[in-house]
């Protein structure tokens, strides 16, 4: 029988973001900052895109790269003051953002978590005869 007095870890390592090869490019799903409790959103969320760009290096990819970004977020209200840290992370590129609005979410999940997508163009199709 198993204890039911033990705690999980906030980010196990099964849970733990990472970088996937997709049909379209890459995904880098489940980001948020490695701790948490007791941090405001926008420091949550400087904290998840500082973790994206070490996660995105081994592969040659940067924040540059992002097409679109999903946030997941647990308090509505304290979003805006992210807008900051978007602006920071992004300054030159705007990707496209959805986000869901977790209404209810207990205290023990991030304020925010982020899923980033990026998607490589492909080649322009080549004619094989010709090589052009």
């Amino acid at each position: 029988m198993k204890d039911k007095t033990l705690t999980r870890t906030p980010r196990s390592v099964a849970s733990r973001p990472r970088v996937v090869q997709t049909a379209g490019g890459f995904e880098l799903a489940g980001l948020h900052a490695p701790q948490f409790r007791g941090v405001d959103l926008a420091d949550q969320c400087r904290a998840a895109f500082e973790e994206a760009v070490t996660l995105l290096e081994p592969h040659d990819l940067t924040l540059r790269d992002v097409s679109r970004i999903v946030c997941h977020i647990a308090d509505a209200d304290e979003f805006p003051a992210s807008f900051p840290v978007f602006r920071q992370f992004f300054p030159t590129t705007s990707p496209g953002m959805t986000m869901m609005w977790l209404k209810d979410a207990p205290s023990s999940v991030p304020k925010i978590t982020v899923d980033l997508i990026i998607n490589v163009p492909e080649e322009e199709d080549m004619d094989v005869a010709t090589g052009f």
